[in-house]
């Protein structure tokens, strides 16, 4: 007979105190209760250990700053459930969140994925959803996790799963879920999809992302160009695609120094940048750089725009 799963909340929280009890409102509220609550307080100024603790939860605490990578890993040692749950101090979970995942824990599974809806915190107002094609995840998840990417709150892992890939990239300050649900793929890894909503991610305009927006493109063009080299004609494909939508965040953030580089690895992976259906742009690229031609199409792109 099969043991009964067990299951863990582990949240890496950073001045996180306000929004603690909000998190734990929702954790109060589960039809299936966690078996394990932890709080990794990254290096907080305020009170997030206390304020965490007089919520009931056990509470890990670094003197400085270590990163979310290193946060998860400390919380995945220190628990000892078969399954984990991440989720930010500033994000709220449905009621049936883990009634539901666990419905989908079973022998090859390791991973069990919901979709996930963004609000804005001051207007409350809804700004995305991300959901996930379970087939076309099967078909190839490196590829498709490189577009797709499985949120640090949507995901349910099997704790040795993660164990046995090494866990969180600590070099990582941006992207680490990505890179790690990119490694459990290439492993093999099961995952089953939940196409219901059943976390809710917060944005904040000052948050730590969208204060660093540049390096968080950088990191994530750091990760593709690691993929390169054992890389199918799908994938090949895909960081050719996603490399030279990140040349176009750059422009937009006025960053063209950054530009070259991601068009370098557009054109590594086998991509012809800039891609264009206008006939004078695709001849010049056979003439000039194509950062320069890169910088034509943007500004013909904006002029249309006005």
């Amino acid at each position: 007979m099969m043991a009964t799963p067990t299951f863990a909340l582990l949240v890496p929280c950073k001045n996180g105190a306000r929004f603690l009890p909000r998190l734990f409102a929702s954790v109060r509220a589960q039809t299936r209760p966690f078996d394990e609550i932890w709080v990794f307080d990254d290096g907080s100024d305020d009170d997030s250990s206390k304020v965490a603790a007089a919520l009931g939860a056990r509470v890990l605490r670094a003197e400085k700053s270590l990163g979310p990578s290193a946060a998860r890993n400390r919380l995945t040692a220190a628990c000892v459930c078969d399954w984990i749950h991440f989720h930010d101090a500033d994000d709220t979970m449905d009621p049936h969140y883990l009634e539901r995942v666990a419905t989908r824990v079973k022998p090859g599974i390791d991973v069990v994925v919901c979709d996930m809806l963004w609000i804005e915190e001051e207007t409350g107002k809804e700004e995305n959803r991300w959901t996930y094609d379970g087939a076309a995840l099967a078909r190839h998840p490196t590829a498709y996790l490189l577009v797709n990417t499985i949120g640090g709150i949507n995901g349910l892992y099997r704790r040795s799963a993660l164990v046995a890939v090494g866990g969180f990239d600590e070099t990582l300050r941006f992207w680490e879920d990505m890179e790690i649900n990119q490694r459990l793929g290439q492993r093999g890894t099961g995952t089953e999809v939940i196409n219901e909503n059943l976390v809710t991610a917060y944005r904040h305009r000052c948050g730590y992302s969208n204060s660093n927006l540049g390096e968080v493109w950088r990191v994530k063009l750091q990760i593709m160009d690691r993929l390169l080299a054992k890389a199918d004609a799908a994938l090949l494909a895909t960081i050719a695609t996603e490399a030279e939508t990140i040349a176009d965040r750059f422009a937009v953030m006025n960053l063209w120094s950054d530009v070259p580089t991601a068009l370098t690895l557009a054109r590594q992976a086998g991509g012809n940048p800039p891609t264009t259906n206008n006939t004078a742009l695709r001849l010049l690229k056979y003439f000039l750089p194509d950062a320069w031609t890169f910088r034509l199409q943007y500004r013909l792109r904006k002029s249309r725009a006005r």
